[in-house]
């Protein structure tokens, strides 16, 4: 049997929790991919790494990010939904 509802609380929690990673997510991509261009760093295995950062790291942080942000409206809305029907 489906249960459907939820704690309003417990939703506005999960809702912070998932701004607050997908923000944090925001400033670790910045943070790794500014101090990768400003790192002396060449050859082979730097090459690989970029390109890697480039191709997949950094474009698979960000769709986690923007993943967040969706769970994070996602829940707003149901949490609004439950105050309006009354809890």
């Amino acid at each position: 049997m489906s249960h459907l509802g939820g704690d309003p609380e417990q939703l506005a929690a999960l809702r912070a929790s998932f701004d607050r990673h997908g923000q944090a997510l925001e400033e670790i991509t910045a943070s790794i991919r500014n101090q990768l261009g400003a790192t002396a760093w060449h050859g082979p295995a730097a090459d690989r790494f970029r390109g890697a950062w480039s191709s997949d790291f950094e474009p698979t942080l960000r769709r986690l990010q923007g993943a967040l942000g969706e769970a994070a409206a996602e829940v707003a809305r149901r949490r609004e939904a439950l105050l309006q029907a009354g809890g």
